[in-house]
């Protein structure tokens, strides 16, 4: 697929307490291991084990961390991450109507992150304001954002572009 070229990006970090409970779990899970409490793993085992346990932290938070939107040439694309290996694309072909709502995640979807089933899904990464994007199949999309307005707005003008006379 070619590149294409983006009209707007927004990124929605985790709140900050998710950030102190992975690393605090992370660091709770090393400390066995930096005060030599697992001392039959002698002192390389002990290093690679806390190694390995930051390494799982920076996986966390590069695979699963936030929430990247990006309104490009024909479609909306989102990732959680810096890594966008968790990503979503939708066509602005597909999307039937759009509008910018306030919604209860943890009452709708249990929480944030990607939820849902069914025809109702949501891609968030905190609060509780989104642009829920209706699609032509149906199914209803929150895409989690701090300035919902201003994402609906960039979104309207990419689709308003695309479907100009002459493209």
């Amino acid at each position: 697929m070619p590149v294409e070229s983006v009209s707007y990006r927004e990124y929605s970090p985790w709140p900050r307490w998710v950030g102190w409970i992975v690393w605090g779990a992370l660091g709770a899970s090393a400390l066995p291991f930096a005060f030599g409490l697992n001392a039959e793993y002698g002192m390389p085992g002990r290093l690679l084990s806390m190694a390995a346990i930051l390494g799982l932290g920076w996986a966390v938070q590069h695979i699963f961390g936030g929430l990247h939107v990006r309104v490009e040439e024909t479609r909306l694309f989102i990732y959680l991450g810096s890594i966008p290996l968790v990503k979503k694309s939708v066509p602005f072909a597909d999307i039937a109507s759009l509008k910018s709502v306030r919604y209860r995640p943890l009452a709708e979807f249990g929480g944030w992150g990607v939820r849902g089933m069914g025809k109702t899904r949501a891609w968030t990464a905190r609060g509780n304001q989104a642009v829920v994007l209706t699609l032509s199949n149906g199914q209803a999309l929150y895409v989690g954002s701090d300035h919902p307005e201003r994402l609906e707005e960039h979104i309207r003008r990419a689709m308003a572009a695309r479907s100009l006379p002459g493209e």
